[in-house]
């Protein structure tokens, strides 16, 4: 099995509006309800979340120029790039690493399921956003 996995959806949004949604971790709870329920700030870049499988708190680190957003979890890192593919269209694409505490194969799929459906939820609402 692959500890690796690779998420890319292409978003019918500008890049400042993807950016908009995508770097700030108080949306998540809307656009990645199955990673996160609720997302609080406790400092500069500094965030807590709690969600269906724990609660998180975490370290946002980005860089517009490079569209990097990039979340440090614990040990681990989510890394998500956004690259404009023209004025309108907006690519995101998600690695995600198996966690060393993601020891149960089937905790490892149910995962993948969920990234997958939270980046098709957060396309569904940036491309309805104004």
């Amino acid at each position: 099995m692959k500890d690796t996995h690779v998420t890319k959806i292409t978003i019918n949004k500008s890049f400042p509006k993807v950016w908009e949604y995508i770097s700030n971790p108080l949306t998540y709870s809307q656009i990645y309800p199955f990673w996160l329920s609720e997302v609080k700030k406790i400092k500069n870049n500094f965030y807590e979340g709690k969600g269906p499988h724990g609660e998180y708190k975490f370290e946002r680190v980005i860089d517009k120029n490079f569209g990097i957003v990039d979340l440090k979890i614990g040990n681990e890192l989510s890394r998500t790039r956004i690259y404009p593919l023209d004025k309108d269209s907006t690519v995101v694409i998600h690695l995600g690493v198996r966690w060393g505490i993601m020891k149960n194969p089937l905790f490892w799929f149910f995962y993948k399921r969920d990234v997958n459906k939270d980046f098709k939820n957060a396309k569904k609402i940036i491309e309805r956003s104004g």
